[in-house]
């Protein structure tokens, strides 16, 4: 299942989309759309620079996150983090992160197709707020998403696809790679280098 981004009517990356992406933050924060906000503690609307060039895109919220009202913070996020900076040379603070769906889904099952498609508003909106130019998708819901395939991850990882006015770089969610070790580590390191190889294409100069 995938939908329509929209226009970005918004300056991407500019001082009103930062605003704009503020106050989709704190409409977000009272959402009653689905039946997961009755479950959760916090919304994980996103997080990081409103003007990032690089975008990580994910599943969905899980404890640690749903707790903390912030994306990746557990053990998976603690990976994320540190690949990132070995491999891009990037913090928190030079990206953005964001969820599928904003709400933790009890037992960190998977999304249900209703509840991808009442929350899918926030991140179009946040896409053309934001406006990347590479965006990663951390995992097959995310890239399957996004790509409109059913393909899994592992065939779909290995190389970058058009996407919006960029690309897309699909990797493992970090939480596979805690469970499957070296090999898929290695993997997740090798599409961040291309992530980054297609930053400085873009731009001419560092991710940064």
């Amino acid at each position: 299942m995938t939908f329509p981004v929209g226009s970005g009517a918004q300056v991407p990356g500019g001082p009103g989309g930062a605003t704009a992406l503020a106050q989709l933050g704190t409409e977000a924060a009272s959402c009653t759309r689905c039946r997961l906000a009755s479950g959760r503690t916090n919304v994980v609307f996103g997080m990081g620079n409103p003007r990032a060039r690089l975008m990580f895109v994910g599943e969905a919220p899980g404890e640690q996150e749903d707790l903390q009202g912030l994306p990746f913070v557990g053990r998976s996020g603690q990976l994320l983090d540190r690949l990132v900076l070995e491999e891009m040379g990037l913090t928190r603070e030079d990206c953005y992160i964001a969820n599928t769906l904003k709400c933790r889904p009890p037992g960190n099952r998977d999304p249900l197709p209703d509840e991808t498609e009442t929350c899918w508003p926030y991140l179009a909106q946040q896409l053309d707020l934001i406006a990347p130019v590479v965006v990663v998708t951390l995992g097959n819901f995310a890239t399957r998403l996004l790509l409109g395939t059913a393909e899994p991850i592992s065939r779909l990882r290995g190389r970058a696809y058009p996407y919006r006015a960029g690309h897309l770089v699909p990797t493992f969610h970090p939480s596979a790679a805690l469970r499957g070790g070296g090999q898929v580590v290695a993997q997740m390191r090798a599409d961040l280098v291309r992530a980054k190889e297609l930053l400085f294409a873009a731009t001419g100069k560092a991710p940064r």
